[in-house]
């Protein structure tokens, strides 16, 4: 039996599933990947007394995780997920409809990495590295990156709509994977507002925070972004200066 609810963690992975992990890890292999996740579930999940086995473990092109079942008995299997680099562990990621109608209703984040790191390449919009943290703009954005990452580029796309639509906001963008100034940033401004670095993207507006990208997020961060055009929001950099 279980000991924890899977639950709590169907809707853990619903987060991770719509962001990029903070930089690039070494992948396991699959035999690696198998053992680690069989002793995260016994450890974590299941009796002392009645272990699983993880059978079989496969490679999932649609999500670019490592797919595996779990026997809960009975006839009853649970398709559950690991990142390639063993770090993030996703149960029931597909069994969660009623989740994410509640969480947003997004069902494009879990299907569409691959397509969209080399479809929208031509529409994402181009960004330059910012060196400062003032603006001559009535609002700043923060927008923290990695390139390579797909649900970055599925947001620089949106944030192209945000430059004709929001011409009076500037868009400060730091690249993290491969660049450990940014990356650096990127911990002070997550620890200023109370949180840590999870994944990419993560963007700041105003007193609010977002890690990752999904159309119901994109739709979050404009209305913020509306907001603050209407009123007044501080500055992000501000906190770190």
């Amino acid at each position: 039996m279980f000991k924890k609810s899977f639950l709590v963690l169907a809707i853990f992975s619903l987060f991770f599933l719509s962001a990029c992990s903070l930089k690039k890890e070494k992948e396991l292999s699959l035999e690696e990947a198998k053992v680690k996740a069989q002793q995260f579930v016994n450890d974590n999940f299941m009796d002392p007394s009645a272990p699983i086995e993880i059978s079989s473990i496969v490679s999932d092109p649609q999500t670019g995780l490592y797919k595996f079942s779990i026997d809960l008995g009975g006839g009853e299997l649970v398709d559950s997920y690991i990142s390639k680099d063993g770090k993030m562990f996703f149960p029931q990621a597909y069994d969660i409809a009623e989740l994410e109608a509640t969480l947003g209703g997004d069902e494009t984040s879990t299907s569409t990495i691959e397509e969209n790191s080399s479809s929208d390449t031509q529409e994402e919009i181009s960004l330059e590295e910012s060196t400062d943290f003032d603006t001559d703009k009535e609002l700043a954005i923060y927008f923290f990156w990695g390139d390579g990452c797909g649900y970055c580029a599925s947001q620089k796309t949106a944030m192209s709509q945000w430059a004709e639509k929001f011409p009076n906001a500037e868009i400060k963008a730091y690249e993290v994977w491969n660049n450990d100034a940014n990356r650096q940033i990127l911990e002070k401004m997550a620890t200023a507002y109370g949180t840590t670095f999870q994944g990419v993207p993560m963007t700041f507006i105003g007193d609010k925070y977002w890690v990752g990208f999904a159309d119901s997020l994109g739709a979050e961060m404009e209305t913020k972004i509306d907001e603050c055009l209407k009123g007044s929001c501080e500055n992000p950099g501000q906190r770190i200066q």
